[in-house]
């Protein structure tokens, strides 16, 4: 259980210090520019073109005017592809954020509620008490042993003790079950983050449980 934490929280901090925040003012601005200059290695090459079929010698000249229009596309390309990769990563990294902290807030949803039902269930025996012991004439209560007295005293410790047992045992299992599904969320982010498909998912450790 710990180990998943902890693997959760290292592919949370690798996305973090993977990517820088981009400006969004200065990332439009470079993909304007970078449009601008596409259009204007477009419009040089055309007008290459038209100059190159006027002269004696049109194959070389036209042979560089390709080359020359070839090299400043292929640079905007990898500014381009810069952008891109940045604007993936980031956005992978606001996806870790988002599963930081729907974790955090499913954990301490199920301490609050394993926390009122044990208040409940120690509130239960202690109020059911008093009443069979009211019901009953006192008369037979002195004449009982004192074994038989303490009897339901003892049967109600247990079954506190039964009770608090079984919540443990379910709180347990919703944090391995909140867990295993934070690890999945984040081991799929990052491998979108790495350009792959996401994995499929594995059973949780609840349902596993059951089936044993």
């Amino acid at each position: 259980m710990k180990y998943a934490t902890c693997a959760v929280l290292l592919a949370i901090c690798f996305a973090s210090t993977a990517v820088q925040a981009m400006d969004p003012v200065q990332e439009s601005a470079e993909r304007d520019r970078i449009k601008r200059e596409r259009d204007q290695a477009d419009a040089t090459y055309k007008a290459r073109e038209i100059e190159c079929r006027q002269r004696f010698v049109v194959t070389p000249c036209l042979d560089q005017a390709r080359r020359d229009r070839r090299e400043a596309l292929d640079r905007l390309r990898q500014q381009q592809e810069v952008l891109d990769e940045a604007q993936r990563k980031q956005r992978a990294a606001q996806r870790m954020d988002e599963i930081r902290s729907k974790v955090s807030g499913d954990e301490a949803k199920q301490r609050e509620a394993a926390a009122q039902k044990r208040r409940r269930q120690r509130v239960e025996p202690a109020v059911s008490q008093p009443e069979a012991a009211a019901s009953s004439p006192a008369a037979v209560l002195k004449q009982e042993p004192p074994a038989a007295v303490a009897t339901p005293a003892s049967a109600n410790a247990s079954a506190m003790e039964v009770h608090e047992q079984k919540a443990q045992a379910y709180e347990k299992r919703q944090k391995e079950a909140a867990e295993h599904r934070a690890e999945v969320e984040a081991r799929n982010a990052q491998r979108a983050a790495n350009g792959k498909p996401p994995a499929k998912p594995l059973p949780t450790p609840a349902s596993a449980a059951s089936r044993n």
